[in-house]
């Protein structure tokens, strides 16, 4: 078959990779230059993956074991630090590093062609048959959009694939994301991750991360738009709360989407197939999602493969296992993130001071697994919220809800039934 894979993010180079090693045409289009791939930072992604996937790492100056978190209350007054083995944290490992490595292998048996950018899908008789780049009729038989949160191709689909156009605005997280030199002179923290909660009572998050190099990891992320005053108004609270931070700037500096909901209900049509952040593959509390995108593209290639076509049904199967593996998880956390965001800053103040959210259940939330807060736990911790009942019910709801949806969402029909699907989808957007 003759795939065009659109991007060459993490995932579309492994998907590259594993379908031309297996006989297929692939080529990859690209609009940036090689040197300029994927964000100049680094990123978590768990360790476990490279093994699942059988993929290298990198050389080790590219990557390292991340520290823990520290998460700040809007209020600044607690900080709950939560505590790993090293064995189990992520790497933070750096994108471009890691891109380029994929770019290598996946040289070996697909075209890149990078400074290339597709200008639209090329659609007949109301089908996907392939692109248009630089003016020329691109046919082939798969097209894997893995171009990004806001992608043109994906907003340009005919109605009839019932893939859902554009993100909502609340999300899309908009975040600054640079390396500060470190101010001299400035003492050492006690905590080097420490992560702000719906920081200074806006819907969003910061951190500050003293690196192993020494350079100051800065995120100041909010959902919807990241306005010049809300963004100046951050950094200087977060300056002053992290005196390590100086304003020269080592790398990086730029804005940047990225989505953070659930993934998409529908993820492929005939000839079409949404990867990455076109498809909205990401941990929806922290918007990471190297790790998930690689997963897809191995069972996107893996269906491909196996059915040695591109059919709807084929393609479908691909979406099923997606949403087993990873997808349902984060059906559920995306409810608990709209919770969070859209919570009063008093009450997230309230309920991870007195340990009613605890060190886990922000571990749980970080990954994008459950919060649990049984019947049993609430009991356990009425005494220290008794003050605030109705607050504790109302999370205790949404946690139901959470898991309620995640088991609907694990419920996706696993053959290509259009009733069935329809179905599951509307039940689907009914949590949301």
């Amino acid at each position: 078959m003759k795939i065009i894979v659109i991007g060459a993010g993490l995932g579309g180079l492994v998907a590259a990779e594993i379908l031309g090693r297996n006989g297929h045409e692939v080529s990859v289009l690209e609009k940036c230059e090689k040197e300029n791939l994927t964000y100049d930072w680094h990123d978590d992604i768990s360790r476990d993956i490279f093994t699942e996937l059988k993929l290298p790492l990198p050389e080790a100056k590219h990557f390292f074991t991340k520290g823990c978190w520290t998460f700040v209350t809007p209020d600044e007054k607690t900080e709950v630090f939560v505590d790993l083995p090293e064995e189990t944290r992520d790497y933070s490992m750096e994108r471009r590093a890691l891109a380029h490595l994929y770019v290598e292998r996946a040289e070996r048996y697909a075209k890149i062609q990078f400074g290339t950018e597709a200008e639209a899908l090329l659609v007949e008789q109301g089908e996907v048959k392939g692109v248009i780049a630089g003016g020329e009729k691109l046919y082939a038989d798969l097209v894997i959009d893995n171009s990004g949160v806001f992608s043109k191709l994906r907003e340009s689909l005919p109605d009839s694939y019932k893939i859902e156009k554009n993100p909502a605005k609340n999300e899309v997280f908009f975040a600054y994301r640079a390396f500060h030199k470190r101010a001299e002179g400035s003492p050492d923290p006690q905590y080097t991750n420490k992560v702000y909660l719906k920081h200074i009572g806006e819907e969003g998050i910061s951190w500050c991360v003293l690196d192993p190099s020494g350079t100051v990891n800065i995120l100041i992320g909010r959902i919807g738009e990241l306005p010049k005053e809300i963004f100046d108004n951050a950094y200087q609270k977060l300056k002053q709360s992290n005196p390590i931070i100086s304003d020269e700037v080592v790398r990086g500096g730029g804005i940047h989407a990225i989505p953070v909901r659930h993934p998409a209900l529908r993820l492929t049509g005939k000839g079409y197939a949404l990867l990455g952040d076109s498809a909205f593959m990401t941990i929806p509390m922290m918007g990471s999602g190297m790790a998930n995108s690689m997963i897809a593209a191995s069972l996107l290639a893996d269906a491909v493969i196996k059915a040695g076509n591109a059919s709807p049904e084929t393609l479908w199967r691909y979406q099923v296992a997606y949403y087993k593996k990873v997808g349902y998880t984060h059906t559920g956390a995306d409810l608990l993130k709209r919770w969070m965001l859209s919570a009063d800053a008093r009450d997230l103040d309230f309920l991870l001071s007195k340990g009613v959210i605890s060190q886990q259940d922000l571990k749980n939330g970080a990954s994008g697994t459950d919060i649990s807060l049984s019947f049993g736990v609430i009991l356990n911790k009425i005494k220290c919220a008794f003050p605030r009942i109705g607050l504790l019910l109302n999370l205790k709801a949404t946690i139901d809800k959470s898991k309620k949806a995640k088991k609907d969402a694990l419920a996706i029909p696993e053959t290509y039934d259009l009733h069935a699907i329809e179905q599951w989808e509307k039940k689907i957007k009914s949590y949301f």
